[in-house]
């Protein structure tokens, strides 16, 4: 597969200046596991890092990049984790779905992530950059995924590897919308998932 655009390259964009250590941004990630993530969660995160809520905001006067790097320290986490696997296509396919089922158990997460993406579709806010080279790594990567199963003829007839990336990842958009007004109401990997399985001739699994 094309190397260039990796769940790596996703890790690697331009970090804001004076990075907060890890065990803050972790901290972050764990309070967004349990709960929405505001301001009013400073505390809470604090604890948990082991900091203070002026030390946190001293460091990141706008909150907004705080939550943008805690985003890019969860893709960094994702990136390792599907780098000890297998790096075929059908693979990452289904470490795309694994994700899509591990984030129900995270919906705080969910919803910053959600928050914040449509909050940054605005040219001047700070995860504008971030979002918009994560789009367009997550398409590349989708799309490397197709291609070579179409290159293995798994890949249905007159099937455009970019398009189905692109209405997978607004697929999933839509449903994790739809999941954190009802969280019930849908199972969002097995949706993506019967996508997929129009255009890949063999059915794929979900590995959580």
């Amino acid at each position: 597969m094309d190397g260039t655009w990796t769940l790596e390259s996703i890790a690697r964009m331009p970090s804001a200046p004076e990075l907060e250590p890890e065990p803050l941004l972790d901290a972050v990630l764990a309070e967004a596991a349990t709960t929405s993530i505001s301001a009013s969660s400073l505390d809470a995160i604090a604890a948990r890092a082991g900091t203070t809520t002026a030390t946190i905001r001293d460091r990141y006067p706008d909150l907004r990049v705080l939550m943008v790097d805690a985003l890019r320290r969860r893709d960094e986490l994702g990136a390792a984790q599907i780098a000890q696997g297998p790096r075929d296509g059908r693979a990452l396919l289904q470490g795309f779905l694994a994700t899509a089922q591990a984030n129900t158990a995270a919906p705080g997460a969910v919803e910053l992530f959600a928050t914040l993406s449509a909050a940054a579709t605005s040219a001047d806010h700070p995860g504008h950059e971030y979002f918009r080279q994560r789009y367009a790594s997550l398409r590349h990567l989708l799309v490397d995924a197709l291609r070579e199963l179409e290159e293995e003829g798994e890949l249905a007839e007159h099937a455009d590897p970019v398009d189905i990336a692109t209405q997978t990842i607004a697929l999933l958009d839509g449903l994790q919308v739809q999941w954190l007004l009802d969280r019930g109401s849908l199972d969002m990997a097995a949706l993506v998932r019967t996508f997929l399985d129009v255009w890949v001739l063999h059915p794929l699994a979900i590995d959580a």
